[in-house]
């Protein structure tokens, strides 16, 4: 496939491809990280905050181990729980998991955005190792510039087979749970099956869903020479060397002044001195002028 094709349906029928040979890996696979997840939303309240606190650590597991398995490795499955980075997974799994669902409750549109714009943070935290949440976020905003419209032309292919497959659960949960009155037994067995094979084709929707998402990341998202997180740190840099330089000119100019202040304070002294001179001089013609004075009273008195 080209780096630039972004048709959802070829991209689909790419990873299916990339599956041959190890789709029962990947199922196995699969099955260990939606179970827990599918189990713990049968416990209302509790279970559904565990299953969301849980959703980021488990994923990042699992797309760790989908791209080695595409990639031609043999992992074993105890990368599904080795990752380093659980806590900045934990933490992402629930940022984007409240905001997905608080977007699609209010309106539809956030809930998209959210999907559009932070859908590959675990991609972006397993391929840089980035430790600062925020700084991951931004950079998986900043590589789905131009590549959302690609991004939703297989997503929403998968997302409305998850919510066939979920909407029958329910409808077939309900319908068993009208027997619980009379038959309990009947009602008890027909949930657990009802339950497991909505994790079985949960299974089997997620096995090409994260393929496909593979599949796009490393062809069309994945960094060539620079990683985004360098480009933005970078610019974190710049942004700081800016701010420090309107205090380097602040510095300099109160210099200068100093300077000037410093080269006009002998002109100062030197019209003190002037002052001083002109005072001595006018007290000298003063003092002439008081003699003079007392001569003539003195010429006029002999006179008489």
């Amino acid at each position: 496939m080209e780096k630039t094709s972004k048709n959802g349906l070829d991209l689909i029928r790419i990873s299916a491809k990339k599956l041959k040979g190890v789709w029962g890996k990947a199922f196995l696979a699969t099955l260990i990280y939606v179970t827990p997840l599918i189990a713990l939303c049968a416990i209302p309240y509790a279970g559904w905050v565990i299953s969301i606190a849980l959703f980021g650590y488990l994923t990042l597991g699992y797309l760790n181990y989908m791209q080695k398995l595409i990639k031609g490795e043999n992992p074993k499955l105890s990368v599904l729980f080795a990752q380093p980075e659980w806590a900045q997974a934990i933490l992402l799994g629930i940022i984007m998991a409240v905001g997905t669902i608080v977007g699609l409750l209010l309106f539809i549109i956030p809930g998209v955005l959210m999907i559009g714009y932070y859908s590959l943070s675990l991609f972006v935290l397993n391929e840089e190792r980035i430790t600062n949440v925020t700084d991951t976020l931004n950079v998986a905003a900043r590589k789905m510039n131009g590549n959302k419209t690609g991004l939703f032309a297989y997503k929403v292919i998968f997302y409305l087979f998850y919510a066939l497959v979920g909407a029958a659960t329910i409808v077939s949960l309900l319908f068993i749970s009208a027997l619980y009155e009379t038959q309990v037994v009947l009602a008890v067995v027909l949930g657990v099956v009802a339950v497991l094979i909505a994790i079985v084709l949960i299974s089997i929707i997620t096995i090409y869903f994260y393929a496909a998402n593979v599949v796009f990341y490393d062809e069309i998202i994945r960094p060539v020479e620079v990683s985004d997180y360098e480009l933005i740190s970078e610019k974190k840099e710049e942004t700081k060397a800016e701010e420090v330089k309107p205090e380097e000119n602040v510095v300099e100019a109160v210099e200068v002044k100093s300077e000037e202040s410093t080269v006009e304070k002998p002109k100062t002294t030197r019209k003190s001195t002037t002052a001083k001179s002109t005072n001595k001089t006018s007290t000298k013609a003063k003092s002439s002028t008081t003699k003079k004075s007392t001569t003539t009273k003195k010429t006029t008195t002999k006179k008489d």
